[in-house]
């Protein structure tokens, strides 16, 4: 039949048809589509490390993949239709309950969207540390629950060690009987422990940050400042660096500073931490133990291990002829006539052999060189002192005058 043939009606019921098919057409594919769809949903749920549950309104469990068994040790086949309750300990099942309650009733639940740090159940019995993500969702009039949870047990461990670790080295920074800061470059105070608010006397670390606003004001001596940050720049650390700070009474103290400096990512310089001692009754016992030699009539002349001069009075540049600084470094042997100086290392080896030796007389009528190479007798004696840098040899020589 021709169209033109056709009637009215004819043509309207080919047409309904025709959408008919289309829309069963349509139907098939959107099947097609949502079973693809949900393989791949099945297939990332089931093959996921987190645990992915899902349940039904009366908080029975309806999907339970690979990585849910893993972490709590049930089969699907094993928590299929249980409640969710078997999953979780004793005490937080009541609350489980009431929430359970609250959505099918309201609609609404604070929880939802948001990720929780709780416990679960294993199947053994043994509770574990969780990251609980919650969803909800409805379909007609059906309430359906959604959970994605974590095991955070290595975390915690994790977590509970890092703690464990800051209040050890916590305990220390605040026990320290050492000085212990953290400096930006620009001379705030980072960070300062009870020991050094003690030495720059003020009552706790709070105090001085509060005070001082910049750290490098309080050197005593701006070139130290100065010599303390090229070595840092230079090198990275300073050790047995001295200088002198200004503590808030207005007094002075020594410190002995060993530190290292702070970088940015990119390697530059932003701040410096280490420690300290307070080294000034040291430096005032020093200072009276050299004003006391400068008092002696003889040459007073102190000799490391090595025979190394490490210190001499005034008298000692008189008689030797040699300044202060000319000496200081050097061996002690320049101070003795070269057909000695064999028998007298041997003499001085063995008394560091024995420290423990009182002062004794070395030998009289011995013979000293000046700096001119004239020789003068002498007497000598030797005693040891000991030093926290180890055993050091002060020798007392006395001049005698020819009659």
């Amino acid at each position: 039949m021709r169209d033109e043939d056709k009637t009215k009606e004819q043509l309207i019921d080919e047409l309904a048809e025709l959408r008919q098919i289309k829309n069963i057409t349509e139907h098939r594919r959107l099947e097609e589509a949502l079973r693809e769809s949900e393989i791949r949903f099945s297939s990332v749920v089931r093959s996921a490390i987190d645990a992915i549950i899902i349940a039904d309104s009366e908080g029975n469990i309806i999907l339970w993949n690979r990585g849910a068994q893993t972490i709590f040790g049930y089969a699907e086949e094993e928590v299929r239709g249980k409640p969710l309750t078997i999953l979780m300990p004793e005490r937080y099942r009541d609350a489980h309950l009431k929430g359970l309650e609250r959505v099918r009733r309201t609609g609404k639940s604070s929880y939802i969207g948001k990720i929780s740090e709780l416990h679960g159940l294993r199947k053994d019995g043994s509770e574990f540390p969780l990251e609980l993500s919650r969803t909800t969702w409805k379909v007609g009039e059906r309430v359906f629950y959604g959970g994605i949870i974590r095991d955070i047990t290595e975390r915690k461990r994790a977590e509970e060690a890092l703690r464990a670790s800051e209040m050890k080295y916590r305990g220390i920074f605040e026990s320290a009987v050492v000085g212990i800061f953290q400096i930006s470059i620009e001379g705030s105070i980072l960070a300062a422990n009870p020991a050094l608010a003690r030495m720059l006397g003020y009552e706790s670390p709070e105090e001085l940050t509060a005070s001082v606003t910049d750290f490098r004001q309080l050197f005593i001596e701006p070139g130290r400042r100065l010599q303390l940050f090229h070595s840092l720049r230079k090198s990275d650390t300073v050790t047995d660096f001295e200088a002198q700070f200004l503590r808030k009474d207005g007094d002075k103290i020594w410190v002995l500073m060993n530190a290292h400096s702070l970088r940015d990512p990119g390697g530059k310089i932003t701040g410096l931490q280490g420690m300290w001692m307070d080294i000034t009754n040291r430096k005032r016992a020093e200072k009276n133990f050299q004003e006391l030699i400068e008092c002696i009539p003889d040459a007073i002349i102190a000799v490391d291990s090595d025979f190394n001069i490490l210190l001499v009075n005034a008298r000692t540049e008189k008689i030797f002829g040699y300044t202060r600084k000319e000496l200081l470094g050097r061996p002690y042997d320049v101070l003795i006539p070269e057909r000695f100086r064999d028998a007298h290392a041997k003499y001085c080896r063995d008394y560091f052999a024995m420290p423990a030796m009182k002062i004794m007389a070395l030998h009289l009528g011995a013979l000293a060189k000046r700096k001119d190479g004239s020789e003068f007798p002498v007497e000598i004696n030797m005693g040891p002192l000991e030093t926290e840098e180890g055993i050091i040899v002060v020798t007392d020589v006395h001049e005698i005058t020819r009659k």
